[in-house]
Order: C-alpha cells, then structure tokens, then sequence
C-alpha cells in the first residue's frame, strides 16, 4: 500500500515536472532576424537647433484649469510653419479648438483607414530654481538639448514633423493616409484639445487602423529580473479614480474630547485601506514577460510560464518592488488629509483625499464596493471627486499587423532589443480616441537610463542630441511602414 502511494507520488511529480517544462519552452522566444532597412538622412545640429527652438516657445498652461497662453502657441505654430515648409504645403492643417493642430497626410488608397502619429504641445510649469540652464532658454550644450518639453514632449512633435519634411523632400506619398494629432492641454487632462479632436473624427465617421501616442521606451531596469534594455510598448492606461473621505465629529475643548475624534475615524479607515490594498493579478505581467522572451533569465521564464504553481513566489518577489507592483494590481495612495486647525480643539470634520489607478479588469464600481467592504464604518462617507475618475482603457492586442509594424520598427532603428507590452501607469491623450480606434499604442522612441528618471516635470529636464536624431529616424521608418496597406 505504501509503495503504490509514493508511486503515485512520482508519477505526480514526473507529470508536474514535464507540464511545467513543456510550458516553459512554449513561453520561451527568440526575437528571430529582423529586416534591414535604410534610415533617412538626418542632420543631428539642425534636429537640435528646431527642438531647442521650440522649447522657448512657453506653451505652460497659465493656470490649474488649463487656460492655454495665446501668444506662445502664436509662436510655436508660426514656427512650426516656419520651420516645415512641405509639411504646411502638402498636408491639410486644421485648427482644432483654437489651438490643437490636426494635419492629414493623405494617402494614395483612401479606402484604407487612417493611421495616427500623436503628441502634444503643452508642457508643464517649470520654476527657474535649481535648474542648470533656464527651463525655457532652449540651450544646447554637453551633447543635450536643454528645457522645459525636451523630453515631455516636444520631443516627439518634433520628432514628427522632421521625419515627414525628410520624406515630403524626397518625394514620399504614404499609401495609407496619416494624420498628426497634436493636442494643447495634455497636461490637465485633455479636454479641450484631443477630447474635440477624437469627436471630430467620429462625427466624420473615421476610424482610425493604429494611434501611437507617449509611453514606454527603451527602458533598463524596468523589468525585474532582465538585465539591459527592453523596449515597453504601452497596450493599456491605467483607470484614475480619486475619492474624497470625510468623518463628522462633536467638537470641543481638546481637555475633554470624545473617546474617538473625527480624525482618529478617519485615520483608522485609512490605515485599513492601506493595509488590504486591492489584490495583485499577476498574470497581467505574463505578456509582458513572454515578450521579453530569452531576455529573462530561465527561473524568471519558468516563474511565468507557470503561474499556477509559482504564484506565491512571483508575490514576494515582484510586491515589494514599486513598478513592479503599480503595474500588477489597482493602487492605493493617500494624498491629502485635512482635519483641524487649532492644537487645544477638537475638530467637527476630518477629511481625506486617495488616489487609486485602475488595472483593466477593475472598474470604479469594483474599487468603491471595496472601500466599503475595508473600511467597515458608517461613520466614514466617501464619494469620487467630480471630473476626477475615468475606467481603464481597453487593452490592445498585440497580435496585430498594428502592433507587428511598431515592433518592427523598433527593432530595426534600435539595435533589435527585446518588445514587450505593458500596461501604461500614467495617461495619455489616448483616452480620447478610444470611440474611434481599437489598436492604440504608446511609445516614447528614447533609450532610456537611471539618468533620465525625476526629468519629466523635474528639474534639468533634457534629451540627447543623438537620442533626438534617432527619434526622427524612427518616425520616418514608422510612417513608411504604417503608411502601406501591409503596415508590416
């Protein structure tokens, strides 16, 4: 009897052992040969003089709410203009909303649905404390370009309307049309510059093939576990949710106060939120690592080819890490907290403010019926801040020609690194196309180090000049392969 069961019990692990093998090496991919392709002539100078001069073109919103400065965008448009003589001959310009740009590229197939090439031409504040060169002086010094935009993201409008003047100049008339959707208020949500461009669009019924907007990049470190860089293409944005939490109380002298104050509540409802965050989904990390492929190492490949069996392990590895845990459950994060204003007196209102950011799979219906299940207290009312929530975006398939051409591309301008999808953590415009596009992507064609993290919206923000040059090449490369009925 005990023989026949410790049989049993190999056989079990034999079979185990196998199924977990064989899955392995089904997760397993190499990234394969990738076509050679000609990169367009570029001039690394002229690139950085045209992106340095339109950093010094303030387009900062004046204020919260958005309000656009009139006379920086006269300028940067005038210089646009100025700057990309074809590209204001041949393309259809169209003002959108006072100061979003739309520019069509029509194609020689009209029958084919559009392609979009995005960015945006606002930029954020930038005080002038700290900062080596002037936020807004447009330097060029060291190998960077210097300012406020550089990186956020004036990079890539340049990066856009070089790569087109380039092709217009030596004759290049995509197959596909191409449209260059760069919005004016990004920065504060989008509202009033692509949120109109989207409904445009679909007011005149167009449906766009593929979106590339901001996002990932050749990333290092980003992927625990893989050494060097990997290109991260985003597939998906986060959900935004901020809710307000506010306690009542019986005020008084702080001499005689209640057994529990309104901010005492308060907090122990926060501390309960934070301890029982939203749980992890750990297979949303899956494509990601299939992508990466041979690049991972073989236990991180086994890990993730048999998450039903290393499930526990992959928590305590990748939970304490915070990319890697923002990028596999909703988030939880407590920002503002408010509640009394004198030391001796007890407070009639205790008030706080989190911010969670939905993985695709939750929706804000599910992160409010889990408030309610944590926090366990009548006394504690909350409710989303108005204009402050939106469901996360639907995932897009990276099983597409779309998607197939992307990669591609990046493969080719960038020394063939390994491509993986993944979920974007911040947002972009690309909210606004969802009605009208099923294959929107973000991708930021930047290698990017330990050096560039704390840039964007910091202090020093800056490109290199090389970097800006590469930007166009791939550009250009992408609207010649987007730009055929193929798209690979």
């Amino acid at each position: 009897m005990l023989l026949n069961i410790l049989y049993a019990i190999l056989l079990i692990l034999l079979l185990t052992t196998v199924y977990v093998v064989v899955r392995t090496i089904l997760f397993q991919r190499g990234q394969g040969s990738v076509k050679s392709f000609t990169a367009v002539p570029v001039d690394e100078a002229e690139i950085a003089h045209h992106l340095a001069t339109a950093v010094r073109c303030p387009t900062a919103p004046l204020d919260d709410t958005g309000t656009p400065d009139p006379e920086a965008f006269r300028q940067l448009h005038q210089l646009l203009a100025e700057t990309y003589p074809l590209v204001h001959q041949q393309l259809e310009r169209e003002v959108v909303n006072g100061y979003s740009l739309l520019y069509t590229w029509h194609g020689r197939d009209p029958k084919l649905e559009p392609v979009m090439l995005m960015a945006h031409q606002d930029v954020v504040s930038a005080p002038p404390e700290g900062w080596t060169h002037p936020p807004f002086a447009g330097e060029i010094a060291d190998g960077f370009i210097w300012g406020r935009g550089t990186l956020d993201i004036k990079n890539q409008l340049i990066g856009i309307m070089e790569a087109a003047e380039i092709l217009l100049r030596q004759g290049y008339q995509p197959e596909r049309t191409i449209l260059f959707g760069l919005g004016h208020d990004e920065e504060t949500g989008g509202v009033n510059g692509c949120k109109v461009m989207g409904e445009l669009l679909k007011e005149r019924g167009i449906h766009l093939a593929g979106i590339v907007d901001e996002g990932g990049g050749i990333i290092e470190g980003m992927a625990s576990g893989v050494r060097g860089p990997v290109a991260l293409i985003g597939v998906s944005e986060k959900g935004y949710l901020t809710v307000e939490f506010t306690v009542k109380g019986t005020p008084g002298h702080s001499s005689t106060p209640p057994p529990q104050t309104a901010i005492g509540i308060l907090a122990q409802a926060i501390a309960r939120l934070e301890n029982h965050p939203l749980p992890p989904r750990l297979r949303r990390l899956r494509s990601l690592y299939h992508g990466i492929g041979r690049a991972a190492p073989l236990y991180v490949q086994v890990a993730f080819a048999n998450v039903w069996l290393f499930c526990p392990l992959l928590r305590r590895w990748l939970v304490p890490v915070p990319e890697m845990n923002a990028s596999m459950r909703t988030t939880t994060a407590v920002t503002i907290i408010q509640g009394g204003i004198e030391d001796n007196t007890v407070p009639a209102e205790a008030k706080a403010i989190v911010n969670f950011r939905l993985l695709p799979g939750d929706t804000i219906a599910d992160v409010l019926q889990h408030i309610k299940k944590v926090v366990k207290d009548e006394r504690v009312q909350f409710s989303p801040v108005p204009g402050k929530f939106n469901e996360a975006l639907p995932v897009s398939s990276h099983q597409t020609a779309v998607y197939a051409g992307l990669k591609q591309v990046i493969r080719q301008v960038f020394d063939n690194p390994p491509v993986a999808p993944f979920v974007m953590l911040g947002g972009t415009d690309c909210q606004h196309f969802v009605p009208v596009c099923d294959d929107i992507f973000r991708f930021t064609s930047l290698v990017m180090d330990e050096s560039f993290r704390g840039l964007e919206h910091g202090i020093d923000e800056r490109i290199p000049i090389a970097g800006m040059a590469r930007m166009v090449i791939f550009y250009a490369q992408l609207m010649q392969v987007w730009g055929t009925k193929e798209m690979v």
